[in-house]
């Protein structure tokens, strides 16, 4: 999509690295292309702590309400336009005086943030506005050098916002669009579970803020004892109750990497222009804060535990079977992970077309005999209306990896045995 490639070039940017120099291990090009899909919040985490580590909490906080309430689906440019949101806020308010450093995150970021996600039609407005305040104080304080800076970057975000603008009104993907929308709604009748424990985590912050009472019940020992629980529990749900993992779920929360910005906006306001109003309440919301992100961390690595139960069901399937294998007589339709999303509409799940790209990318060895297919994108008068990467019905259509090693001849050979090598033979 042309209005997000430079979060598809930075995402991939690690793979064709790793491609350039010869690496053909499909492993280790998994570990390349996840480097991309997971660096940048670390990256913005590291930048926000050196610019103000007094303020520190508050991109954390953002981190842990936001990123991830919908980091599980880890390829999302939602997740970079919220990562660069804070480095490009936090040198705007707090970077002072303007370092060489910090004057390139800022620049950096911006640049970025240029054809990224949809959302920068609403994060980069305040942006703007913030760079266009900073600018002239600069100019009037010290010198022209911050001044340009803070003047181009606020030129930049303003391309940024116009860029989303047109994307918004004129959607090269008109599905995924209304996609958005639909989800969204689904997400406020529907919370799901890291999303239930942000709101009431929140709802304990705000309290503990505005209460000394409350602040000396949940710091003393039984309440640190009871919030201490709260928290395992809520981090080790994916173990506890395995069935009612619904990984869907923060896929839909994707727009929270637009809210929870723009929700804590005020709040970073407040610690720029009234820091005394929150001062001494630092002590009461830097702890929550990092419980808040240690919760939300556990539940990824509880849930990434889960996913890899799935793949060793799916290398011992693609171990065991040849030719094309319907993924609703696996195990996956029923206790995995994915299988979960297949019964989310009449015409099947949301992520059904991932199945044969799994198939490849986790194969056992480098001789793919079978691909799990959904028998969605086997049902010739439906997968005609929906994308796939290729078709694994037509092997013409299958990608030509041999320089990676991987050889289709046993698949391509149990497809002729099946007759399925055909559209109009498909079950």
């Amino acid at each position: 999509m042309w209005s997000r490639h430079f979060a598809f070039d930075l995402y991939a940017l690690p793979l064709v690295l790793a491609i350039k120099l010869g690496i053909t291990n499909l492993t280790w090009l998994r570990l390349a292309y996840g480097l991309g899909c997971f660096l940048p919040w670390p990256l913005a985490l590291i930048c926000c702590r050196w610019i103000s580590p007094q303020n520190f909490w508050l991109v954390v906080a953002g981190c842990a309400a936001g990123y991830l309430n919908a980091a599980f689906v880890a390829v999302g440019e939602h997740i970079l336009a919220h990562a660069l949101f804070w480095p490009s806020l936090f040198v705007i308010l707090f970077a002072r005086p303007l370092k060489p450093a910090a004057a390139v995150i800022l620049l950096a970021s911006a640049t970025a943030l240029l054809f990224c996600y949809e959302s920068q039609l609403v994060l980069c407005p305040p942006l703007a506005l913030l760079a266009l305040w900073r600018a002239w104080r600069e100019k009037i304080e010290n010198g022209r050098m911050a001044w340009a800076v803070f003047l181009a970057a606020a030129a930049l975000f303003l391309a940024s916002a116009t860029i989303g603008l047109c994307a918004v009104l004129m959607p090269e993907n008109p599905v995924e669009f209304s996609g958005f929308k639909a989800n969204t709604w689904e997400m406020l009748g529907h919370l799901g579970w890291t999303m239930t424990w942000t709101i009431v985590w929140a709802g304990l912050m705000l309290a503990a803020c505005c209460s000394g009472k409350l602040w000396r019940i949940i710091s003393g020992k039984a309440g640190f004892y009871f919030l201490f629980a709260a928290v395992m529990v809520w981090g080790i749900w994916p173990w506890l109750a395995p069935g009612q993992l619904e990984n869907g779920r923060q896929w839909d929360n994707r727009v929270l990497d637009v809210l929870v910005p723009l929700a804590l906006l005020p709040v970073a306001l407040i610690l720029r222009f009234r820091p005394r109003w929150l001062e001494f309440r630092r002590e009461r919301l830097v702890p929550l804060a990092a419980a808040l992100l240690m919760a939300q961390s556990l539940w990824q690595i509880s849930a990434t535990v889960n996913w890899y139960r799935d793949v060793f069901w799916m290398r011992e399937i693609l171990a065991a079977k040849t030719g094309i294998v319907k993924v609703r007589s696996t195990a996956l339709a029923v206790d995995g992970m994915e299988g979960r999303e297949l019964y989310k509409d009449a015409m099947g799940g949301r992520f059904d077309w991932v199945w044969p790209c799994l198939s490849i990318a986790l194969a056992p060895d480098q001789k793919i005999n079978c691909l799990i297919c959904s028998e969605v994108y086997l049902d010739p008068k439906i997968r005609k209306h929906y994308w796939q990467p290729f078709d694994p019905l037509k092997p013409e259509t299958l990608p030509n990896l041999e320089h990676y090693g991987l050889d289709f001849s046993s698949y391509t050979a149990a497809l002729r045995k099946m007759n399925l090598q055909r559209p109009d033979t498909a079950p």
